[in-house]
């Protein structure tokens, strides 16, 4: 995937994490993660399984465009398969199923041919392909799970396809994006469930009013306690732990407006892990997704002021946003970032892991005649020179 096509898909992702926000009814909710996912993937056929009270994961949506199969969700027939047991009967891990077995080992699980893995216990697969003169091939699996790792569920896609149609494994571009819809998905979830908690109590406080006004104010208190983690919640990168692109953009367009008014400068660094792709090659994605989480804590702690915002711009780009900020100073700073990052060892998955950043840096006083985004450009430009000219380099727009 190339970089335009990288940053289309991310911003894709944006407008689908808004809209999953957005989304008040838990079926609909599910089919449009479901449709998100297989139309990112050009897949075939997914499906979504939702964890139940009695440690299983229930069918909840299946689609096969294939087989002409809609189940579940807001639209689908009813689905009449089996759960699956998280647990077996003598009480261990059920790491022959697939989706039981990314729930246990947190992790995605990507197999490029069903056919001839021997991995996990395929058997009903096969029957199935048998039955229906289909074949399924190429899987991902990837559990749901919240920041507290609460499992929600597991979303399974299979077939991806090229252009031709022709069935062909899952990339690492496209593991990368669905793990991050994933993640998306996993938040809108539990917000709805959040959601769905808050509108059940309060309902059942309205009948008690009358006889329980003391208890209602508490439950009220709760609530309130419960949105602004809500809230907050949806401001946080799930692999990272510092603000999201959503948020990035909220504050960048307050702040623009204040230092129009005001008159002062906005600088503003994009930086990124140098052969981050090499990272997750050699050591794995969760070792990479280690590493994102060392270094964004690096850039976060440089920037601590209270006017700072330090978030994840996307895939292994930071933004960096600093009001006040001279291009001088931004200068400074940025060289410090990258020579501290350039002498730190960070654990990951087991490994220790030495990386650099390229940053390029960008200073403007907002009138009239520009706008965030010519801001973002010079930027994401002088991000481009640092890293053709050799990383691990500081480049500054205009000098």
């Amino acid at each position: 995937m190339n970089g335009e096509a990288q940053t289309n898909a991310y911003l894709r992702l944006i407008k689908i994490g808004i809209a999953l926000s957005a989304e008040r009814d838990l079926d609909s909710l599910l089919e449009n993660i479901l449709l998100e996912a297989k139309g990112m993937a050009n897949a075939d056929a997914g499906t979504v399984y939702l964890a139940t009270a009695n440690h299983a994961l229930q069918f909840s949506i299946v689609v096969n465009d294939t087989l002409g199969i809609s189940q579940g969700g807001k639209r689908g027939d009813p689905i009449n398969l089996p759960e699956i047991p998280l647990y077996l009967d003598n009480g261990d891990a059920n790491l022959q199923n697939i989706a039981s077995s990314a729930v246990h080992r947190s992790e995605t699980i990507v197999i490029e041919d069903t056919h001839n893995s021997d991995e996990f216990d395929f058997s009903g697969t096969r029957k199935f392909d048998e039955m229906l003169g289909y074949r399924s091939t190429s899987l991902l699996t990837i559990p749901l799970k919240t920041i507290t790792n609460k499992t929600l569920g597991v979303l399974q896609l299979l077939n991806a396809k090229d252009e031709r149609g022709e069935i062909i494994p899952f990339s690492e571009d496209i593991v990368l994006l669905i793990e991050a819809l994933a993640s998306q998905a996993s938040v809108a979830m539990e917000n709805r469930s959040l959601i769905d908690e808050q509108e059940a109590l309060k309902k059942q406080l309205e009948r008690e009013v009358d006889t329980r006004t003391e208890e209602l104010k508490e439950a009220l208190t709760k609530l309130s306690e419960a949105h602004i983690i809500l809230k907050e919640l949806n401001t946080i990168d799930a692999v990272t732990g510092i603000r999201n692109r959503q948020y990035f953009d909220e504050v960048l367009d307050q702040e623009w407006r204040r230092a129009r008014r005001q008159g002062y400068d906005i600088s503003m660094l994009l930086l990124d892990i140098d052969h981050f792709k090499r990272v997750n090659d050699t050591y794995g994605h969760l070792a990479g997704d280690e590493c994102l989480a060392a270094v964004a804590k690096a850039v976060d702690e440089m920037f601590n002021r209270p006017s700072d915002v330090v978030a994840r711009y996307g895939g292994e780009e930071f933004a960096v946003i600093l009001p006040y900020v001279s291009a001088a100073n931004a200068r400074n700073l940025a060289e410090q970032l990258r020579v501290a990052v350039e002498q730190s060892t960070y654990a990951a998955d087991g490994n220790d892991l030495n990386v650099t950043i390229s940053i390029g840096i960008a200073t403007m006083t907002p009138d009239e005649e520009n706008a965030p985004r010519d801001l973002i450009g010079w930027a994401d430009q002088v991000l481009y020179e640092a890293k053709a000219s050799g990383r691990n380099r500081v480049c500054l727009h205009g000098n």
